[in-house]
């Protein structure tokens, strides 16, 4: 089958993948560079876990860590992905905290419940107050999500893949077999001279819109409603004041009550990655602010100050990235509406990276007729309409 997949980002780039290697002819057609950093999957890390307040997530992680280690064995020099070992935690009442175990416990993940004395004599850079508990959960670790993009990206490439960077989506419409779909070059990257046109059109047996931040507008201009809100999302990175915070001695970490979620040092990035987890204000891919404010800094130096004593004021790189958010924070996987053939996955909500190896082949799968083997009743789009939210 001829494939097009509108956005390589995370889902983009792994569905690529997937469908390369499945022998496929898959057109990737992305509206930046490969690995930008203008939407949702660009970065020196993203949490991979299994430790959910919801059981439907914790379950499919079990799949999804299965291709993140098939995906990393295709950089052995340079490894994206790791289970570093992480705690959820949170005082020991907190909604997510309990359900998070339950969800653990109900799906036989190893876990282990610490108090704040247990916590600080395994990771000592970590704190915890009397009332609070961590879920300790040795599987829980991180991916290096730019190193992880541009991994599938080059393995569907050497697969045959055509991939189309700097190129524009300008339409999507029926054909009598299949889809047309009309490109268009950016201006900046169009060549000079003695080559192709701007513009053009490829048919296509199907299509998978994988765009992120740009998925409401795109689906908009296809006649389909759909709300999701974009919100910016601000991180920095903190520099330590002593070396407590590598790999093995500091955990992956996310606090239910704070909201708010980091990393051990990983070395690329200079510092200690801190973000927040809160929705931010909405805003747009194309307007939103990009510079990290004062305001956005004294946030997260004041949830250091109350959790980690070795972490220094200051920042020594930050940055602002976006989120696609649903009302019920849950992915969107479905068929486009009057669009035979086209269809759509959003890893959405701030919390899609680590499932993108599973959604590329769920989503290899939907776009070829192939069976899916998991209940996506929870994604349709239709959801939206009958809970009164378009």
């Amino acid at each position: 089958m001829r494939v097009v997949i509108v956005g390589l980002g995370g889902v983009g780039a792994m569905a690529a993948w997937r469908l390369a290697l499945e022998g496929h002819d898959v057109i990737g057609v992305e509206q930046f560079a490969v690995n930008h950093d203008q939407g949702s999957s660009y970065g020196d890390s993203r949490i991979v876990r299994r430790v959910y307040a919801d059981p439907l997530y914790t379950a499919l992680m079990q799949d999804a860590y299965a291709l993140w280690d098939e995906l990393n064995a295709h950089a052995p020099d340079a490894p994206f992905f790791a289970r570093a070992g992480g705690v959820f935690c949170g005082p020991g009442e907190h909604p997510q905290v309990i359900a998070a175990a339950r969800s653990l416990e109900g799906s036989g993940v190893a876990f282990e419940v610490w108090d704040a004395a247990q916590c600080a004599r395994r990771f000592p850079a970590f704190r915890l107050r009397p009332e609070e508990i961590a879920l300790y959960e040795p599987s829980m670790g991180y991916a290096r999500a730019s190193r992880a993009v541009m991994t599938a990206v080059s393995l569907a490439s050497a697969q045959g893949a055509d991939i189309r960077a700097n190129t524009r989506v300008l339409g999507l419409e029926t054909r009598p077999q299949g889809l047309r779909v009309r490109l268009a070059r950016n201006e900046a990257s169009a060549p000079k001279a003695n080559a192709a046109p701007p513009s053009e059109t490829l048919d296509a047996d199907s299509v998978l819109i994988a765009a992120g931040a740009w998925n409401g507008p795109l689906l908009a201009s296809l006649g389909v409603s759909i709300p999701l809100t974009v919100t910016r999302q601000p991180y920095v990175h903190l520099r330590p004041l002593r070396d407590v915070f590598r790999v093995g001695a500091f955990p992956v970490w996310i606090d239910a009550a704070a909201n708010t979620y980091g990393f051990p040092q990983l070395g690329d990035v200079p510092g200690v990655k801190i973000g927040l987890h809160d929705f931010g204000p909405a805003t747009t891919p194309e307007t939103v602010d990009r510079d990290v404010q004062e305001a956005d800094r004294d946030t997260i130096r004041r949830c250091a100050a109350a959790r980690f004593p070795d972490l220094s004021r200051e920042v020594v790189y930050e940055k602002v990235c976006l989120y696609a958010n649903t009302p019920d924070e849950d992915f969107v996987m479905d068929a486009v509406p009057n669009l035979p053939g086209a269809f759509v996955v959003s890893a959405c909500s701030g919390h899609g990276f680590k499932f993108t190896p599973l959604l590329g082949q769920i989503a290899a799968r939907l776009v070829t007729g192939q069976p899916v083997p998991y209940d996506l009743s929870r994604f349709r789009l239709a959801r939206f309409a009958e809970a009164g939210l378009l």
